[in-house]
């Protein structure tokens, strides 16, 4: 079969560039043609990718510039249209060597350009592969985009080289093309579409032309559904839940072997970042937290420091990985500073006038409300956070899959709404046992994890005052309960994501979703 997966930006920065990547890698694993449409600067690095074509400024007809030998039963190619210097994204964020422009804060003008370039390139993709099913992904603009790309094929193959039908006119007889589904991320909406109204004639289009749509929870799948109704338009109908997979070929515990194993599997990565941790934490003594996800107040990781003295109160040997890069870090590492130094006033200070530090109501405060008892007990144990937190800045997959299979547990304490907990997910498959907020997407795979133990109480971190505390007594907990440096425990684990959360699963879910003779959504479960 042959299948695109249309992705506007690079596969490694975040949740929906790992979730093209790996969809993409997984058809070519079943021996399904690919054909990968994204920006990505360095393709090359990803194994499964057997051809690499780029586009020139003319966006006409793509050049090959790398092909070897395909290491799967399908072939993949990434195809990389031309748009010039400028990214339209939905987060500002660093995508080397694009000038990067939120959608929100575009030009009419840089809109337009972005589209027109974007359509060109797609339309001579489809023209010269044909494709049988398109994954587009988030709901603006990639899904508007293949539309108007497969429309326009469609189009010209009636109207021919001189056309004297207008395309008004030939649209109605159109022949049928190939079926697309979008896939809902959640970034798109939250912080795009709900701010500016000229995105929702884009969202409207994609959508209406998608033959399905699939959302990564049922949170999410709500969403959609509500802002759609919410604009004007139903896509109740053909909307349906997919959680994303993990690879658990990367992602798994270490192999049987001796204590040793697990250290000298961390300490051989051929990464700075984790050569330079493993001179601080020693993965025998230590428990190990790891964050990895953008460094954004979202994400809720002042409320995970405010609780780390906390946790040291009771589990003094654990150390915080946090693994990303992004806004919130320098206001993030003032804060450490000014715990660490036991300026409790000023730590307040910063939170109060830093907007990347700052509370939600619906978590509370994000320093605890401590009695002078408390207080100096939480400030002697502050002092030491400068040894208990280390940053490593982006690390892709292959290093932070080792990083999980160290680590103990994992933290998501995001206080913003998620489409999905992939982190989780991955960190589970890993070994390690995931502590999160219990709040829309990030509570499917808490839902998993706290009926396949048996164990509720990976569910306490819904919205509520107090999540520092909270989240503090509930890492305390699991480092108390479970065995988590047993080889057989984390196995389970592994098995636990291996049963619920694989690719294999998603890939042909997607591929069960459309009916090739009909193009319809033949499945809604």
């Amino acid at each position: 079969m042959r299948v695109a997966v249309v992705h506007g930006y690079f596969l490694g920065d975040s949740g929906s560039a790992i979730y093209a990547r790996e969809l993409a890698r997984e058809f070519t694993r079943q021996g399904h043609d690919v054909t990968l449409v994204c920006q990505d600067q360095s393709p090359e690095r990803y194994d499964f990718i057997d051809r690499i074509y780029v586009f020139g400024p003319d966006n006409d007809e793509p050049r090959l510039v790398l092909e070897r030998e395909q290491v799967h039963d399908g072939r993949c190619r990434l195809v990389r249209p031309f748009i010039g210097n400028r990214l339209l994204t939905y987060v500002a964020g660093p995508f080397p060597p694009f000038e990067v422009v939120p959608l929100q804060d575009a030009s009419d003008e840089m809109i337009t350009a972005y589209l027109e370039t974007n359509i060109k390139s797609m339309s001579a993709i489809f023209r010269r592969w044909p494709q049988d099913l398109v994954q587009a992904n988030h709901a603006i603009m990639q899904p508007h985009i293949v539309r108007e790309a497969l429309s326009g094929e469609a189009i010209q193959s009636v109207l021919g080289p001189s056309p004297r039908l207008s395309p008004d006119v030939v649209r109605e007889s159109l022949p049928e093309t190939a079926p697309y589904i979008v896939t809902i991320h959640g970034s798109e909406l939250n912080f795009t579409v709900r701010k500016d109204p000229r995105m929702v004639p884009y969202m409207k289009s994609g959508l209406e032309g998608a033959t399905a749509i699939a959302a990564l929870s049922e949170t999410s799948r709500d969403e959609v559904i509500g802002l759609a109704i919410d604009k004007g338009f139903d896509i109740e109908s053909k909307t349906v839940v997919l959680p994303p997979g993990v690879d658990t070929n990367l992602f798994k515990p270490h192999v049987k072997g001796s204590a040793k194993t697990r250290e000298n599997r961390w300490r051989d990565q051929r990464s700075p970042a984790l050569r330079e941790l493993s001179s601080s934490i020693d993965p025998e003594r230590d428990n190990i937290a790891v964050f990895a996800g953008r460094l954004l107040w979202t994400k809720g990781l002042q409320y995970a420091v405010a609780a780390l003295p906390l946790v040291l109160a009771k589990c003094p040997r654990l150390q915080l990985v946090i693994v990303g890069d992004g806004p919130m870090r320098p206001a993030l590492e003032k804060f450490i500073d000014a715990l660490g130094r036991g300026d409790i006033i000023g730590a307040g200070n910063l939170l109060a006038k830093e907007p990347e530090l700052k509370h939600v109501s619906a978590y509370g405060p994000v320093m605890p409300e401590l009695d002078p008892e408390e207080q100096e007990s939480y400030r002697a144990v502050a002092r030491d956070l400068g040894n208990r937190i280390h940053f490593t800045g982006h690390l892709p997959h292959e290093q932070l899959a080792p990083l999980f299979a160290a680590a103990d547990i994992s933290l998501a304490p995001s206080v913003f709404p998620e489409a999905f907990g992939l982190v989780s997910i991955e960190a589970l498959a890993a070994g390690a046992l995931p502590v999160a907020t219990y709040q829309t997407g990030l509570r499917t795979p808490l839902d998993v994890i706290a009926d396949s133990l048996d164990d509720p109480s990976f569910k306490l971190l819904a919205p509520g005052i107090g999540l520092t505390r909270r989240l503090a007594s509930s890492v305390t907990s699991i480092l108390d309960k479970y065995p988590t440096r047993d080889q057989d425990f984390r196995k389970k684990l592994h098995g636990i994501a291996r049963l619920h959360f694989s690719w294999e699963i998603v890939a042909r879910r997607y591929l069960e979703l459309t009916s090739p003779a009909t193009g319809h959504l033949a499945s809604s479960g």
